[in-house]
């Protein structure tokens, strides 16, 4: 087993889902200690850890390494694991690293066990500054409180990527809207029942965005909008989604119809949805999936009223969806995009969380403005958080050429560069040091931020060996 496994098995033993980022800080710290190193811990969890050249290497300028240590932390329904006081599963098959009924954290596990084998092993590097930010997953909340003073470093290495082969070296800016809609409530009687979308591949809002996967939410709020044109309810509750830069899987919602009305069988005939299944996509990307509706059975129970009901649905399909635009220059680049990720019913309202991306600050502005719009609308409310900056690509980049160099000397082939739709530290970093260069790698990894994540084992391998002779020559 190569070291920087039993790092990342190691680290997978801890909690650190976004938002619960302590413990694993407090691990880093310990490990620094452990083997005499230089380190600083901030407030925000985020961790310096600093080792001095390799003798051989004392002439050369320090390299930057950057990873964060949050993981988007998923389950699969059933999973009774507590993501928040116990580790993942972790187990090897068929040459991939998974975990059982979870996400296996791979992004970005891979990168601080990659940075830590290096902080542990006797290798020919440069001066390295491994820098360990949180809660990047939420909206890089802990880059976007880094100090940068305390790097030397005009060179950095991002280990945030997921495909082999490929280098990024430019990524879109982002900013987080969260909607509240305040709701009125009332006490009725009625049969209840349960709307529920699921079976939809979900994944990656930035890096799928483009892929026309079905948005849960979105297909629940069609569904109660056509329901409530052909026969008014009153919602009880609605929730989907886990993560705002995860595209929504499932979704579901309560309704009550009240036995008042004398259409009231024909009006329950019209939830006969049970098995109905749905199909998005093109042909050659279908995004499968179903919607389920099951009776409760009567009861009194504390609903939205019709107002209310109203104006939850309407916003929810309303909203924009998915890519609002692509690159002019680039067609397949997706310019901007809104994900609607969380949507969450409280006791005094329904908030709904977006991620919006775009490489255009103004393409950001005008979803903002469009939002803000709709929500008031609803007399609802909305706050922006983790804004960050896109990283513009570097024209002359030597830290890129000599890269793709050596991958060529090593694998026979020339690797891909190009700006991505995600967000990337990078960008933070880039626009508070001045001249960085940059640049992001890393192993192939497959449905990031799914419970179906899987690290290639072979490409780790490959990624390993190739940052070590990448370092050897910097």
């Amino acid at each position: 087993m190569e070291r920087y496994l039993e790092y990342f098995y190691m680290i997978s033993e801890i909690p650190r889902g976004s938002g619960n980022t302590k413990h694993i800080a407090e691990f880093l710290m310990q490990f620094a200690k452990a083997h005499g190193l230089s380190a600083k811990k901030d407030e925000h969890n985020n961790v310096t850890i600093v080792k001095e050249a390799h003798p051989e290497m004392s002439g050369s300028a320090p390299v930057i390494l950057q990873g964060h240590i949050d993981m988007v932390a998923v389950k699969d329904e059933g999973v009774k694991k507590d993501l928040l006081t116990e580790g993942l599963s972790v187990y090897e098959e068929n040459g991939e690293l998974k975990a059982a009924g979870t996400s296996l954290g791979g992004d970005d596990g891979i990168g601080v066990a990659y940075m830590l084998a290096l902080l542990a092993g006797d290798y020919r590097t440069p001066k390295l500054e491994c820098v360990f930010t949180s809660d990047e997953e939420v909206g890089m909340l802990g880059a976007a409180a880094y100090d940068t003073s305390v790097l030397t470093g005009k060179r950095m290495i991002n280990l945030d990527h997921e495909d082999e082969g490929q280098f990024v070296v430019g990524c879109a800016g982002g900013v987080r809207l969260s909607m509240t809609i305040p709701v009125r409530k009332e006490v009725l009687t009625g049969s209840v029942f349960e709307i529920r979308v699921s079976g939809l591949k979900g994944g990656h809002s930035g890096t799928e965005i483009d892929k026309k996967r079905g948005n849960a939410v979105h297909i629940l709020a069609d569904e109660l909008c056509k329901l409530n044109g052909k026969t008014g309810f009153n919602l009880a509750e609605i929730n989907g989604g886990t993560a705002d830069n995860a595209i929504p899987n499932t979704a579901s919602a309560r309704i009550l119809l009240s036995d008042t009305s004398d259409t009231f069988q024909s009006r329950k005939e019209v939830l006969s949805l049970n098995g109905k299944e749905l199909f998005f996509g093109t042909p050659a990307d279908v995004d499968e999936g179903r919607i389920e509706v099951k009776e409760l059975g009567k009861d009194a129970m504390i609903v939205l009223d019709l107002l209310s009901t109203d104006n939850v649905t309407e916003l929810l399909r309303k909203a924009p969806d998915g890519v609002i635009r692509f690159d002019p220059h680039l067609p397949s680049f997706p310019e901007t995009s809104l994900n609607l990720g969380i949507l969450c019913s409280n006791e005094d309202d329904i908030t709904v969380d977006f991620l919006i991306r775009s490489s255009r600050t103004e393409g950001k502005e005008a979803l903002v403005e469009e939002l803000c719009k709709l929500a008031e609308e609803a007399g609802g409310t909305c706050r922006l958080s983790g804004d960050y900056p896109g990283w513009a690509y570097k024209e002359d980049s030597e830290l890129r050429e000599k890269m793709i160099r050596i991958y060529e000397e090593m694998y026979l082939c020339k690797p891909e560069a190009f700006p991505i739709h995600a967000g990337l530290e990078c960008g933070v970093f880039s626009d508070r040091i001045p001249g960085l260069d940059c640049i992001a790698m890393g192993p192939t990894i497959r449905d990031i931020h799914t419970t179906a994540e899987t690290l290639v084992l072979e490409s780790a391998d490959r990624m390993w060996a190739y940052l070590l002779k990448v370092l050897e020559q910097l």
